[in-house]
Parts: C-alpha cells; structure tokens; sequence
C-alpha cells in the first residue's frame, strides 16, 4: 500500500503550510525579550560564534602650549558569542492526518511549533535580564513606579551613561504581576461597588487605556513590554529595565523546517532548527527588576 502512503514530496507547499505559519510566531516584535536586545544576524561566511569587540573609553585632558599630548594605548576587550542549536520535532502518522482537514492541521502544527521555539528563546534570553549586577526593587515586594523610574535614571547617570538620545532605546519587561501592580498605581481603585479605577486628568488617558489589554504606550517614553519568561526565583520573578546594546543576540542560522519520511511507521516527522546565541555586552547598561510572584486576586 506504499502508493497510498503521503510522503513529503505529495504532499504540497509543506514549507508554505507549516513554516509559513510558525513564522508568523517568530515576528521580532512577538517577542518581547528578543525584540528588546539588538540582534546579529549570520551571512554566508561568518562563523558560527561571534566576536563583539569593545572600545573601552578615553579620558580628555587640558592642554598646555608647546607640550606633547599623552597618548593612551587603545586596546579593545572582546565578548564571544557561541550559537548553538534549538529544535523541535514533531511525528505526524498517515492514519491521524486521514482523520483531520490535513493543511489546516499542518498549519496548526506550523504554529505550535513556531511558538516551542519562541518560548524557548525567550526563557533563554530572559537569563541575561537575570545576570545584570546592579538591582532594583525587592523580593517579596510588590512592583512599584518608583522603582522603574529608579532604574531609568541609573542607567542614565551610571559609569558609561546612557545618553538623552539612547534613552529611547530602552525597555521595561515586565511579568504580568508586576504590571498589575504598576496599572494599580497609574489607575488607582475608585470607591463605590464596582470599585472602578479612578478617572484620570485629561479623560481621554482613560479612553486609550481601556480600549486595549495590557502596557498601551510609554512610561516616560521607555516601551513597557510583558513576558512570562522571565525568571522565576522561588516565589519572585525578574524582571528588567535596560538599553538593547547591553547585551547581543547572534542569530547564525534562522529557523529552518526538516522533513523525515518513515515509510514502515506510516509516518512523517517536521524537524523546526534554529541556531542562536547570546551575551552580555555592557553591565551598567541594564537593571534586573526584583519583585513577588504573587497572583493578583482584585
């Protein structure tokens, strides 16, 4: 019954039907971790780890008439990002594709696993918001305005600052709770049995708000963006507050699908690989945010 058996050569447009999908999962701007760092992206010819070298700063001295300057030695440090492989496999027996609407089911599967491979990014890039060494807020407390605003300002008055210009690019990630404390503190609980927020000065604040789940603008023109891939330590998560070249994502290979024919199984196997890597650039660059992990319950 070998030529009743749908290889990947019949069945058509595979690529279009199950990468074309997952790709819409892997849009940058899905990805709010991803899309806060800058990304290098593999050509033909690059290596597959990648040398980000550093130019460490110089210092300018007044000068007097007629006498040499003093020369520095420039010597730049180099930071090595080593991409390494991530995947995920799927086996798809003839008998349960009969029983489905096949190209929409090859489509689903296109986005689940599209969406594997973002979660497993984003978990992994979440690692270096959990490796800056300077911190604000703290365990077992709840997420505060103060804080990220804290942060800011560090970042703008520390060792190598960020200047006024570089301050648009960066970004707050927040879990879930902690943007359920900060909405609380921007829209404070009204009285009455409904216990609506307080209106806000000018109204229309409140209108551009509730017409949209979750962050809908800028704290001070810093994007707050959510995740639920931060780290999670113990019963308190980390979130972040900092600029996109504090750390590097090396992207060597972009995602690419398989397929495996296993005739005496009476199936097929997609195989989703991407190969990427990441490193921290610059320390004093960003904020690891500690807060509880407390569910709200109003």
């Amino acid at each position: 019954m070998a030529g009743e058996y749908s290889t990947t050569g019949t069945i058509t447009n595979l690529q279009e039907k199950v990468i074309g999908p997952a790709r819409m999962t892997l849009k940058d701007d899905a990805l709010s971790i991803k899309s806060s760092y800058q990304i290098e992206r593999g050509r033909p010819g690059m290596d597959d780890t990648f040398n980000s070298p550093k130019i460490p700063g110089v210092t300018a001295f007044g000068l007097t008439e007629g006498v040499e300057m003093v020369s520095e030695s420039l010597v730049d440090s180099n930071v090595a990002i080593s991409a390494t492989e991530v995947g995920v496999s799927v086996l798809l027996t003839e008998k349960m594709l009969r029983t489905v609407s096949r190209d929409q089911f090859l489509r689903d599967a296109g986005k689940a696993m599209g969406s594997a491979i973002n979660v497993k990014q984003e978990q992994d890039f979440a690692v270096l918001i959990d490796g800056y060494g300077t911190v604000v807020g703290l365990d077992g407390a709840s997420a505060t305005i103060g804080q990220l605003s804290a942060g800011l300002n560090q970042l703008r008055a520390s060792t190598e600052p960020v200047s006024e210009a570089e301050m648009r690019n960066v970004s707050a990630v927040l879990h879930p709770y902690a943007w359920h404390d900060i909405a609380l503190l921007l829209f404070p609980t009204g009285s009455g049995e409904a216990h609506a927020p307080n209106t806000p000065t000018p109204a229309s604040v409140a209108e551009r708000t509730f017409n949209r789940y979750g962050p809908t603008s800028t704290y001070f023109g810093t994007p707050i963006k959510l995740s639920t891939n931060v780290v999670a330590s113990g019963a308190n998560f980390r979130s972040g507050i900092f600029h996109r070249k504090s750390a590097l994502i090396y992207e060597f290979m972009p995602v690419e699908l398989k397929t495996d024919e296993f005739p005496r199984a009476r199936a097929i196997e997609l195989n989703m690989v991407i190969d990427y890597g990441s490193g921290e650039l610059l320390d004093s660059a960003g904020r690891e945010w500690d807060h509880d992990g407390t569910a709200p319950t109003s």
